[in-house]
């Protein structure tokens, strides 16, 4: 069986050709679940990990509050946008 990407849906560079410099070739991978054997590769399936050797601990501290949840990150994208939307209020003459 032939597995192929379908055609693309539109040009993209006919409707942005300020994209067409960025161009580069690559390969676009298709993974299946398999069962890999020690001779093969484990991408699309499960990491190869011999039975008799322990899994690496990590040893490194673990970083907290460094991280930022994607709902916060949507809401103040959103309260930033309606803050540049609003009118600004009337200046006040300082003369009075």
């Amino acid at each position: 069986m032939t597995r192929t990407t379908p055609p693309r849906p539109f040009d993209i560079e006919a409707l942005l050709p300020e994209l067409a410099a960025h161009r580069g070739t690559c390969t676009r991978l298709h993974p299946r679940p398999g069962a890999p054997t020690p001779y093969d590769s484990s991408v699309g399936g499960p990491l190869l990990w011999p039975a008799d050797e322990p899994w690496p601990p990590w040893t490194q501290e673990h970083r907290r509050n460094k991280g930022r949840r994607i709902a916060d990150i949507h809401e103040e994208r959103r309260i930033h946008a309606e803050a540049k939307d609003r009118p600004s209020p009337p200046t006040r003459n300082a003369s009075g």
